[in-house]
Parts: structure tokens; sequence; C-alpha cells
């Protein structure tokens, strides 16, 4: 039978429904994601003059900008989202309605300069490299008093959104706080305010004397399966201690990231077929003092299965696979 389960954080409803699986085509939304290099992609080495100016770069041998030899590069989105302005958004009266300026910025992370490299196959040095690239631009952007909001993001295969194959995440800037982390921190209250204590603090105590749903854990960081999952091997990454600020991770905890990463990444493709993904990190607000009771989390949601209107309709999202029966798949699967 299923079960409708409740996120402890947001307050969102999941159904878990295993017999969902068994409809015809019920997991085809993504194929495998095999990228294919082609000679017009603006991201592949030597292809930089095809992309503005970059912002950062990582060269283990030198070299000047704009030029190959790069491991990371960092350029502004040539059809950004959001752009900077001049001053901090100001909100509008329309009517009965509400408009803010869309101040902001957009960069793309290009995460390596081969269009087959991804997530699950770079390894863990250069995923510590990746990291430290995100911490630079995600700090010296937090800066802007314009922003409120830094959010990390990836889109991996068209199923996902992703508009260019070649392996890149993006880095937005808001000038509002997102909805869904207004929610997780008003969860975070909540708990405080009912219980005493931290709720992420509880869910990793929890999770690691259950097991069932854990993936993999190395000395700072918890890979598991959420217990009111959304998708099929949905996985959340979450700092052991308490830290609410993503950038303000030790060298030696950018290492144990960069491992979690590496696991949870290269486990999924090898148990779900190397699926389209979305990934994002949620930290607290910019301008937050870094005592603020949060803890930062990547969360990593494969692409397997579509919503419709059920979902779409109701805002409870049907999962097909029960997160206690992917986390056992992912243990059981090499990275």
């Amino acid at each position: 039978m299923s079960q409708l389960r409740q996120d402890l954080v947001t307050g969102h409803w999941v159904a878990v429904s295993a017999e969902r699986a068994r409809r015809p085509f019920a997991s085809s939304a993504s194929a495998p994601n095999k990228a294919t290099p082609t000679p017009s992609c603006p991201f592949c080495e030597g292809h930089e003059a095809e992309t503005p100016p970059e912002l950062l770069a990582v060269r283990l041998a030198g070299g000047k900008p704009n030029t190959p030899g790069w491991q990371v590069r960092v350029v502004p989105n040539l059809f950004p989202a959001f752009s900077l302005g001049v001053h901090k958004a100001i909100v509008e009266e329309r009517g009965i309605y509400r408009v803010l300026e869309g101040i902001g910025v957009h960069e793309v992370v290009v995460l390596s300069p081969s269009h087959r490299e991804d997530l699950a196959t770079l390894s863990p040095d250069h995923l510590r490299t990746l990291i430290q690239v995100f911490i630079q631009r995600y700090t010296a952007d937090c800066a802007d008093p314009s922003l409120e909001y830094l959010m990390i993001i990836g889109n991996s295969g068209a199923a996902a959104g992703a508009s260019i194959e070649h392996p890149h995440s993006q880095l937005l800037g808001l000038p509002i706080v997102p909805p869904a982390v207004q929610r997780e921190m008003a969860g975070v209250a909540r708990y405080r305010g009912e219980c005493g204590r931290c709720i992420y603090c509880e869910i990793i105590r929890y999770e690691r004397a259950s097991g069932e749903r854990v993936v993999y854990e190395n000395d700072h960081f918890l890979v598991y399966s959420p217990f009111a999952g959304r998708l099929p091997f949905e996985t959340s990454i979450i700092p052991r201690w308490h830290a609410s600020r993503f950038e303000l991770m030790t060298t030696q905890q950018q290492q144990a990231f960069a491992d979690a990463l590496h696991q949870m990444a290269g486990r999924t493709a090898n148990a779900a077929g190397d699926p389209a993904y979305n990934f994002y990190i949620h930290t607290a607000p910019c301008h937050a003092e870094s005592s603020f009771d949060y803890h930062w989390h990547l969360e990593f949601l494969p692409r397997l299965t579509i919503q419709a209107g059920f979902e779409w309709g109701s805002g409870i999202t049907i999962n097909i696979t029960a997160p206690e029966e992917a986390a056992k798949i992912l243990r059981a699967t090499s990275p």
C-alpha cells in the first residue's frame, strides 16, 4: 500500500507508491545522459572566445585568461535570468500586484574542459577544485549589498532543463531569499521553538541510528535518501556538524565534501543508468550571521519520472521508489 510522507522541515507531502513503477514507460523520462562533443559547443576547450570574458579560471600550468589550459572556468551567463543593477531592487505596487526588479547575478561554471565529463566521472581532486571555485565566486558575489541570496545549481541532460550538453553548473544571485529556502528556515525556527533542538541535527542523528536510508558517510558529511524524497533515487548531502554557511568550510571539510559528492554522483549514475539530474545547494542568506540556525546542504534530483496533473494540481509529488529501497541499491553500488 502507498504512503503519504511529510517532510519534517518544509511540511511538504510526498506520496510513496511503488505500484506506480509498474506502469508502462514509468521511468522513461530520461534517457542515458551520454554527451557527444559538437564543433559548436561554446564550453569546450579552445572555444573560449565564444563566451563572455571569464570571471575566474583554474589553470594549473598558468596561462593567459580566456585561453585553453583550464580545469574549471567561470563566465557570465550570455542569457542571464538576473542582471547586475546600480542599486538595491525596489518593490513596486502595480494594482493588487507587487513587482521587484530582477537585479542579481547569473554565472556559468564550466565543470571541465572535456565535453564527456560530469559529476559522476570527475575525480575527487577535480571536485575539490570545483568546490573551491564555487566558494570563491560565492564569496565575491555575496559581498554585493543588493543581493540577498546566492544559489548554486546544476542541470544535466535535456530532461533536467539543460540547454547545453557540456557539463556545467550555474550560480544565481537574487534580491530576495527564495520561498523554498524560507520554508526551510521557518521549519528550523518552528522545531527549535517546539523542541529546543536543531531539526537538521535531529534528522542526522535519527538517520545514522536507523541506517536504512543512509547511502554513505565520512567524518564530516552524511549522504542519505530523504524520508520524504520527491523523486526516485533523490539524495541529499548534509554536514554532520552544525554549519549554516557553505562557504565557511575548512580545507579538510572541502575534501570530505568532494568525497561525498563523488560517492553520491557515481553511485547514482551506476545504479540508475546515468540519468539526467538537477542539483542545488541551499545555504544561509548572504548577510546572515555565521551562527545562523541552519544546516547548508546539497539536494540531488535524478530525473527518472515526469510530474503530471496530480503533482501540479495537488502540490504532492508521487515517488515510485521508496527512499529505503533506493538507499539500499545505492549502498550496494560502486561509485
